[in-house]
């Protein structure tokens, strides 16, 4: 049994310098007690995801994908990368600091938290690049980035403060913005500053936002809301039975720059006492917003209500309840059964590009884009005209 092996390495060294070899493989026999099973699933849609990528790296030339470095090695080896969830608490109980029930507490929510962002993280860029390969299929090539390496991962991209597109695809009849995991918070400096940028703080966030055109940037505090409004927004939903869960949504109320600042100075102080095995002196409390209770299914028409886009798009790669089909308010598109069937994944891109018909094309701007594809030959055909320009 695990737990019996977990208590021959209790405590076993009080400063956690010389832990015998023996003792680190069993980080690894607890992550496959515990995990066996779901890290075959892993390993099945990671397969899955690679194949579509490899496809799309092929349509619309991409010369690779940039991840952040909690999913690289999610992707690299599942297995390895949740025995490292297991340093901290593992050392611990090594130097006896937390028991064996504890240790097993923690280290199993630790490995679930982790294995089930990165499968929603994987899940969510399969959806993705399978609406790209859909697009590609119809003539749409890559217009942003210009690197043509897709960047997957959204931390520190807000920096500077922009959001910009993981993705901008494109025709001669109009283009595809994507942005996943967007928007999160912008970087700020001063309490004024963080006056500004608040909304993004208590802004609720879908899954992707689609945006009509080439938007580079989304952020845009003139509205209600402090980015552009999207087009459309999606929902991906890999989880058995999960309308059948509930959402939990914090209402966080504005912090001052001071506040901010004692909050984030009190949990580091939190954590330092813990790791230290000191007692936490009088630290300032603070109050906290309400939290509201949703249907897991309901949140696409709360995200609608608030972005206001043509429509809500819910992708889900399993069958849903037709109960939940016709809870859904008008305006939300529901493809279910999805699996890692790219295909059924149509109907979202007919919806995208149903207005794309000959009527709204400009022949002007065609040919003109048809001119610059062709430059060298135009410039001939003008030179036997008896034309002189430069392009």
């Amino acid at each position: 049994m695990i737990e019996d092996k977990l208590r021959e390495i209790y405590g076993i060294d009080k400063f956690g310098k010389n832990v015998p070899e023996w003792a680190e493989e069993v980080k690894y026999e607890f992550v496959d007690y515990f995990m066996g099973e779901k890290l075959h699933d892993a390993k099945v849609w990671i397969s899955e995801y690679l194949r579509v990528l490899e496809e799309i790296k092929e349509r619309l030339k991409i010369n690779g994908v940039l991840y952040s470095k909690e999913m690289k090695s999610f992707l690299d080896d599942p297995r390895r990368h949740l025995v490292k969830k297991l340093f901290i608490y593992y050392h611990d109980l090594i130097r006896g600091r937390i028991t064996v029930e504890d240790f097993i507490k923690k280290g199993k929510q630790a490995i679930t938290s982790s294995f089930n962002s990165n499968m929603r993280s994987i899940y969510q860029s399969w959806g993705l690049f399978s609406l790209l390969l859909l697009l590609s299929e119809r003539g749409y090539v890559l217009i942003y980035p210009e690197h043509r390496y897709i960047d997957l991962d959204r931390n520190g991209k807000q920096k500077s403060g922009i959001i910009p597109p993981n993705v901008v695809v494109g025709n001669v009849f109009n283009s595809f913005s994507f942005f996943l995991e967007a928007p999160r918070p912008i970087s700020w400096e001063d309490g004024k500053d963080l006056e500004k940028v608040w909304k993004f703080y208590s802004l609720v966030r879908p899954d992707m936002l689609i945006y009509e055109g080439i938007e580079v940037d989304i952020v845009d505090f003139n509205g209600d809301i402090p980015i552009k409004r999207p087009h459309y927004i999606v929902e991906f939903k890999e989880l058995e039975n999960w309308w059948k869960r509930w959402r939990y949504l914090k209402d966080y109320k504005p912090l001052s720059g001071n506040e901010w600042r004692a909050r984030w100075l009190k949990g580091l102080y939190e954590g330092l006492a813990e790791v230290l095995g000191v007692k936490e002196k009088e630290l300032p409390s603070f109050s906290e917003g309400e939290t509201k209770r949703v249907k897991e299914y309901k949140v696409i028409e709360l995200y609608k209500a608030i972005y206001r886009p043509k429509k809500g798009m819910v992708i889900s790669r399993v069958s849903v309840d037709s109960t939940v089909k016709e809870d859904l308010g008008e305006g939300i598109i529901l493809v279910d059964d999805v699996r890692f069937d790219y295909n059924k994944l149509k109907d979202i891109v007919n919806e995208l590009t149903y207005t794309n018909s000959v009527e709204n094309v400009d022949i002007r701007e065609l040919a003109y884009k048809f001119a610059l594809s062709k430059r060298d030959e135009f410039m001939a055909w003008l030179k036997s005209q008896g034309i002189s320009l430069s392009l």
